[in-house]
């Protein structure tokens, strides 16, 4: 596992996802600009699928190669 990949993909997904709630209403004070906006939602949903990405190719990078 390439843990400098991994980590950080976990992460920006995990900021991705409040982003999203945030813009979906769901977390958040009531007067935060993020709060029931439909831009956050969409840009939370990039930077989730973007960790995500960064995460399965940390863990893809790691898997052993068969030898033959």
């Amino acid at each position: 596992m390439r843990l400098y990949l991994v980590l950080p993909g976990i992460l920006l997904a995990l900021a991705g996802f409040v982003f999203t709630l945030q813009g979906l209403g769901i977390v958040g004070p009531k007067g935060s600009f993020m709060f029931q906006s439909t831009a956050w939602i969409y840009q939370g949903l990039a930077v989730f699928f973007v960790g995500l990405l960064i995460t399965v190719g940390g863990l893809w990078k790691s898997r052993p190669r068969p030898s033959g």
